[in-house]
Parts: structure tokens; sequence; C-alpha cells
């Protein structure tokens, strides 16, 4: 996979989960919006390499 792809941060998926968040805030149906955050890659935001080196 291009590197640049990875090095990026997954905006669709945290759009996702920050929609879930909002959604079980207001009491509505909210597993579906977390369940596309995690396949989108929402979760990898927390898990991301943070050196920022060449390589990393």
């Amino acid at each position: 996979m291009n590197q640049s792809v990875k090095a990026g941060v997954p905006i669709i998926g945290i759009i996702f989960l920050a929609l879930a968040v909002f959604k079980f805030i207001n009491g509505d149906d909210w597993v579906v919006w977390a369940i596309l955050g995690f396949l989108f890659g929402g979760l990898g935001l927390f898990t991301r390499n943070r050196s920022g080196g060449i390589g990393s």
C-alpha cells in the first residue's frame, strides 16, 4: 500500500465515530454508526504511530 495512504488520518471513520457519539448522547440509534466508524478505520486514530519520521 502507498506510504501516504498509510500515514493519512482516517477522516471518514472519525466522522462516523463522532456521529455515533452524537446519536448516543441524543438517545437515537448509534450502533450502526459505530460499526461504520470501526470499518472505515476510525479507531486507527488511537493506534497510529506518532513518531512522524521517515520509514515509520
